[in-house]
């Protein structure tokens, strides 16, 4: 069990941890750029950086010898409301790009606002 434990961690970090990392300074693929605001990727490294700390709870509870009992109080306190939070968090940023999108499409190409009607 001890080995799967570890490989767990070890692919969380190889992958969930550089992402995560990577998108909080505002990089992401050409074409994840091209359709998302900056904000909404950086939104979205956070998510990940939570999922990275969700995903590591139960393998590092399991490595660090605690009891049953407070294992599974620790696993149930934290890693569904971490797992949460990241889809909260995507959720929210893909909204507001979402309206963030709408709002751009009501003004005309040379910049100018609709005229108001009376």
């Amino acid at each position: 069990m001890a080995v799967f434990l570890w490989c767990w961690i070890g692919l969380f970090t190889a992958v969930l941890l550089p992402l995560g990392l990577a998108m909080l300074r505002g990089w992401a693929p050409k074409r994840a750029r091209a359709r998302w605001s900056p904000a909404r990727i950086r939104v979205q490294g956070v998510s990940a950086l939570v999922l990275y700390v969700g995903g590591l709870v139960p393998a590092v509870a399991g490595l660090a010898g605690m009891s049953r009992e407070a294992a599974d109080i620790l696993q149930s306190a934290t890693t569904p409301h971490l797992l949460f939070l990241s889809l909260g968090l995507q959720g929210g940023a893909a909204l507001s790009d979402w309206f963030g999108r709408r709002t751009e499409s009501w003004t005309s190409p040379s910049g100018a606002q609709p005229r108001q009607l009376d």
